[in-house]
């Protein structure tokens, strides 16, 4: 009996063995991750020090690079606001600032060092301040706005501004003005100088002559209003209205006939007439009156040019319970020169203001050089002073 216990006994110590065969197994995992974590680190170690070197290069470098350029801009800046009258010492002052402050300070030093340093002369010098100041997006670049203008946009702005240098009074009594150019017909290009006028203009046309047509078409084309400018026999016989005239010996079928040609050879559009000349015309009441009856039948407006104090034409009109016009102001251009033109059109503003509007007269070619640019300078002020522009038709 004690012998076999000792068998069994011998047969149990196998089981302790297994433990021993799965020892390589678990040192051999070890290794493996012993080897995996050496090489994770060696692989992190790498990325650490690449992004090291890349966070460097586009990081310090460009930040200083950065940092200079901002400091040799502003340096130029500073350099070109400078004027004559600028005290150097105090450009000193603002070039040591500018190198302790930061950028965005910088550029709110040159811009407050700019304000003293601009004049209307030195203008184009604001077009590099332009550059840093689109950089900033606060309020205050609204109120910087007139710096930051380009030279020939601030020279449209200051045009367009009404400065009141003609000093005229301010328009009264609902003061409009009606401005007639008479005897076009001669020249195209001079016409044009007065229908490109930015107000309500009438251009009289003179019939029969070589560009009477063209010279309609272009005030047509270009807005304004077209007349006929009727020649009409003077009281100085030894005057010759030139072609298409009518006469006091013609009878009332001729003077109809030539007047209705006339209208007719100037297009379609005339809105009115008025007399060329014409004061031994005017003042015959029976001729007058077949003029007036052409106008009624064509239903065109007529204007007295008033070349005779003994004219006929509202009498003539009266009878036809009919109504004219008749000039009512200055003759613009009788002395061909600037200064007396600007007296006549103050004349014409307190006329206008007096009655309620004024009618006045040019010549196309007689005043050319003058009276279209003296009208266009003065025309932003009467405007600001709130005179009002019409031709005949939008009064009647």
């Amino acid at each position: 009996m004690p012998k076999k216990s000792t068998g069994t006994r011998t047969k149990r110590s196998t089981p302790t063995k297994r433990p021993k065969a799965k020892k390589p197994k678990v040192t051999l995992a070890k290794n493996k991750v012993i080897l995996l974590s050496a090489l994770i680190s060696g692989l992190c170690v790498l990325a650490l020090t690449l992004s090291v070197i890349l966070t460097k290069e586009p990081g310090a470098i460009p930040l200083q690079k950065a940092q200079a350029q901002s400091q040799a801009k502003a340096e130029k800046t500073a350099e070109k606001i400078q004027t004559p009258k600028t005290n150097p010492q105090k450009q000193e002052k603002v070039a040591q600032k500018q190198q302790v402050k930061p950028a965005v300070q910088q550029k709110k030093e040159t811009k407050q060092s700019e304000k003293p340093a601009q004049t209307q002369k030195a203008a184009p010098q604001t077009q590099p301040v332009k550059k840093t100041e689109n950089v900033k997006t606060s309020s205050n670049q609204n109120s910087q706005i007139a710096s930051v203008t380009p030279p020939k946009q601030q020279e449209q702005i200051q045009q367009n501004v009404p400065r009141n240098r003609f000093d005229l009074p301010p328009a009264s009594n609902g003061a409009t003005v009606v401005i007639i150019i008479d005897d076009a017909g001669r020249s195209v290009e001079n016409t044009k100088r007065y229908a490109s006028l930015p107000f309500p203009i009438t251009i009289a046309v003179l019939p029969k002559l070589p560009q009477s047509r063209a010279c309609a078409d272009a005030i047509r084309a270009a807005g304004k209003e077209v007349i006929l400018h009727q020649p009409m026999q003077s009281n100085n016989l030894n005057l010759d209205p030139g072609p298409g005239k009518i006469t006091a010996d013609m009878s009332t079928y001729e003077i109809a006939a030539i007047v209705k040609q006339n209208l007719l050879e100037l297009g379609p559009g005339v809105k009115g007439m008025n007399n060329h000349e014409g004061s031994q015309v005017t003042s015959n009441v029976i001729k007058i009156g077949t003029v007036l009856d052409v106008c009624s039948e064509m239903g065109v407006y007529f204007l007295d040019s008033r070349t005779t104090a003994a004219t006929q034409a509202p009498q003539a009109a009266l009878e036809r319970d009919m109504y004219i016009f008749e000039k009512a102001g200055p003759y613009l251009d009788n002395d061909i020169d600037r200064a007396k033109m600007l007296e006549r059109m103050r004349e014409t503003l307190a006329y206008a203001n007096r009655h309620g509007r004024a009618i006045v007269i040019g010549h196309v070619d007689k005043s050319v050089k003058i009276l279209p640019d003296l009208l266009s300078e003065m025309y932003p002020e009467m405007k600001a002073a709130g005179y009002r522009f019409a031709t005949p038709s939008m009064l009647r």
